[in-house]
């Protein structure tokens, strides 16, 4: 048995770690783990930095490859000891008949002698020589060996990429984690709080990549583990004589053709966060393309949450239950005709009055097209048709067709686009007479309305589209 022992530990020790099999051309990589020359080579193809080792997954930065002539040689002189040590044992006798078990019965998958062939046990089976059914299954070994081998080297691979994808991930989130840093310094006084965010975003999102990463290296060195089990018990069957080689030979094929893993989802490593320009600099490029920038920085503290007042709307419009999504529909719907509803043209209100202060609010348009949007008195006609322009206490912008937009002056006034705004934020400034339109997805400005307020204000909207528009939930600034 030590003998045995000791030899199954040499033909490790002469194995290559990817093939299973005796080394060929060996040769030693920078961390002094030994592969086949072919298969090392084959596992980096396609790399011309950051080679790992299969076996212990160290990198090296360069392909070094020296040859071991030591375990050449001594692969060779492992190969004949195993040839010397396995000896054809005494010939097995079929415990019934005391005969040489030299067939094989298909039906029952055991060797049988030529009398248990005779009987009327076996007289309707198919039985073949012993032989010829050794032949025969060492080549089903063979036929499934390659593609388990194959898989093992597919989830080598995949594992190495995954890793490499970890460490290019810990390098970038650490160039931009250093970005973040020396760019809020200049803004520290009054963004340090926008920095703190940003960063442990940033963190957050570094941490669910790499858990995924993690999970997927785990996964695949699980299966891993359990195909080089399998590989080695097969091997090991296929060494075996002839009796102990067919017996359970069909469950050990099946849990061959069975043994599939499904292929890791590649994950992403791309960061959402971004930062082309300096944070100085990408302020600066924002308060160029808005008018009246005085406001900006304190933006959030005029942040209101504007809901919409049923009473209002008109028959043609559908609102949500919550009270921040309306669409119009072709069917009028039997409300009460209030004199506080716009009862011809699909028009409503915000349930909120404002007669002083700043005020903020965006609007979702999307796909949406025909719609108009700003703020009006109280007071305006809502019976009839109704006229948008600021005589008539109506300050407003009208989006049409995905293409067109327009501010509701007298006469209109054609806003030109870089692009169709997904969004619209309105800011009222009582106090200043003003309306103002913006593009809050790339903080651009629209429109200004410059006139003087009496009364009270109150949030307008109006569509022509079945594509719903919604009033955004906008997280106020501290």
């Amino acid at each position: 048995m030590a003998a045995a022992n000791l030899a199954e530990s040499l033909r490790d020790e002469a194995s290559c770690s990817i093939c299973l099999d005796y080394f060929t051309d060996p040769v030693t990589i920078d961390c002094g783990h030994n592969f086949c020359c072919s298969c090392i080579t084959q596992s980096w193809e396609g790399r011309d930095t950051d080679f790992p080792c299969p076996q212990c997954r160290a990198m090296s930065p360069q392909r070094n490859l020296r040859s071991n002539r030591q375990l050449a040689n001594m692969t060779e002189m492992v190969k004949n000891l195993s040839q010397t040590s396995v000896r054809p044992k005494e010939e097995n006798l079929c415990e019934e008949h005391e005969e040489k078990l030299k067939l094989f019965c298909e039906e029952d998958q055991r060797a049988i002698c030529v009398v248990c062939d005779r009987s009327r046990d076996h007289r309707s089976h198919t039985v073949i020589p012993i032989e010829e059914a050794v032949q025969e299954y060492k080549e089903k070994f063979k036929m499934h060996l390659k593609p388990l081998r194959k898989n093992l080297e597919d989830l080598l691979k995949f594992t190495s990429t995954e890793e490499k994808k970890a460490e290019e991930l810990k390098s970038e989130t650490q160039i931009k984690r250093q970005k973040v840093e020396s760019e809020f310094e200049e803004l520290q006084q009054f963004l340090n709080k926008e920095k703190q965010i940003l960063l442990s975003r940033l963190q957050e999102e570094e941490k669910k990549i790499l858990q995924r990463i993690r999970e997927n290296v785990t996964q695949l060195e699980q299966q891993s583990f359990t195909l080089k089990q399998l590989i080695s018990e097969i091997e090991e069957k296929s060494q075996q004589p002839a009796t102990e080689l067919l017996k359970d030979v069909k469950d050990a094929l099946s849990r061959c053709e069975k043994m599939k893993f499904p292929e890791p989802e590649a994950v992403s490593t791309d960061l959402k966060m971004d930062f082309q320009l300096s944070f100085p600099q990408q302020l600066k490029k924002w308060i160029t393309k808005f008018e009246g920038m005085d406001w900006w920085m304190e933006f959030g503290r005029y942040t209101v949450n504007v809901t919409l007042d049923p009473e209002t709307a008109g028959p043609d419009l559908v609102l949500s239950e919550d009270g921040r999504s309306f669409r119009w529909r072709n069917t009028r719907q039997n409300v009460p005709d209030a004199p506080q509803r716009f009862d011809i043209d699909p028009c409503v209100l915000g349930s909120e009055g404002f007669t002083s202060g700043r005020h903020y609010w965006e609007v979702e348009v999307g796909g949406g097209r025909d719609c108009l949007l700003g703020v009006c008195k109280d007071s305006v006609r809502r019976k009839g048709k109704i006229t948008l322009a600021p005589g008539e206490g109506f300050w407003t912008v009208g989006l049409w067709n995905k293409q067109i937009c327009w501010a509701l002056t007298s006469p209109e006034t054609e806003l030109p686009l870089s692009e169709f705004p997904r969004a619209v934020g309105i800011l009222l400034d009582y106090e200043a007479g003003k309306v103002s339109f913006y593009d809050p997805d790339n903080k651009s400005h629209l429109f200004t309305f410059t006139d003087t307020f009496t009364g009270k204000l109150r949030p307008f909207f109006g569509t022509y589209s079945e594509f719903p528009l919604r009033i955004r939930q906008v997280p106020a600034w501290d």
